[in-house]
């Protein structure tokens, strides 16, 4: 999901909680903040020494424990980014990440797998993205990973 996408829903839906699934059954609880909002930049090279750069929006949830109020309303979301948006302008064509962890599940970024938009509320279902070999991806030679990898074919 780009971080327009998710901002424009934000704004077609101002009155609905907004609840974020980050594992089946497992939802942030009531009451959690928007702590920080991130424009990330990363550069990189691959294995087979290749650069790649992105541009991310990480938007990190946290919570204090005590599961008392209710679930954020995309009114006050929106708030907080249009606050961040004063301040550090954001890529509006990013993927948009959602950063969170607790005392029984180490911190993660998770990217959106699919958005429930329903009467009373919304529901954002997360995943944590595996890692990947990117020249493998990128040749499409998931079949040869053996043969590629470990040889001096050049894609790792």
């Amino acid at each position: 999901m780009k971080t327009s996408e998710f901002l424009a829903l934000l704004e077609q839906n101002p009155e609905k909680p907004l609840l974020f699934e980050y594992e089946t059954g497992q939802f942030v609880p009531k009451a959690y903040h928007i702590t920080e909002i991130k424009n990330v930049s990363i550069e990189s090279v691959d294995c087979g020494g290749r650069p790649h750069s992105e541009k991310q929006t990480i938007v990190q949830l946290w919570h204090n424990g005590i599961e008392i109020g209710s679930y954020m309303e995309a009114k006050k979301a929106k708030k907080i980014f249009d606050i961040v948006e004063k301040v550090k302008p954001l890529v509006q064509e990013t993927e948009i990440y959602f950063e969170y962890g607790n005392k029984t599940m180490r911190t993660s970024n998770f990217k959106v797998q699919d958005v429930v938009n329903q009467d009373d509320k919304i529901t954002f279902k997360l995943f944590v993205e595996p890692t990947a070999c990117k020249p493998i991806l990128e040749l499409n030679i998931l079949e040869k990973v053996s043969a590629c990898c470990g040889t001096s074919s050049g894609c790792c």
